[in-house]
């Protein structure tokens, strides 16, 4: 929790990985989202994507990871195992020193708040 580098949690199906980060998440005052990875994960649940607003023109719409950078919170990203090779990607700058996240979709680097973990 001191840090801003991320962590690799592992062990067995239900030992308390999520439920540990959740809880030291909520005891330093954060909030943390969590994003689950399967094999039809898509990059734009992370990023984002352009969507219709209210008054029918189009607008980038921030997804979780960009919004959670955006905002500091912590992100637990469940199952990374089983995530896409493109979603790995996208993620490979965040998770070393650059420690950012471009978005191709609006030409924007996003630099994670600081309380981002």
């Amino acid at each position: 929790a001191a840090g801003p580098w991320p962590i690799l949690l592992e062990g067995p199906t239900s030992a308390g990985k999520t439920t540990l980060v959740e809880y030291m998440a909520a005891r330093c005052g954060h909030r943390c989202v969590r994003i689950n990875n399967h094999e039809h994960t898509d990059v734009q649940e992370y990023t984002g994507f352009y969507a219709a607003d209210s008054k029918g023109s189009l607008s980038f719409q921030d997804g979780l990871l960009v919004q959670a950078l955006r905002k500091g919170y912590w992100v637990i990203l469940d199952e990374l195992n089983l995530a896409p090779s493109e979603v790995l990607e996208a993620l490979n700058r965040l998770l070393d020193d650059n420690r950012e996240l471009y978005l191709p979709e609006i030409n924007e680097t996003v630099k994670p708040h600081p309380n981002v973990r």
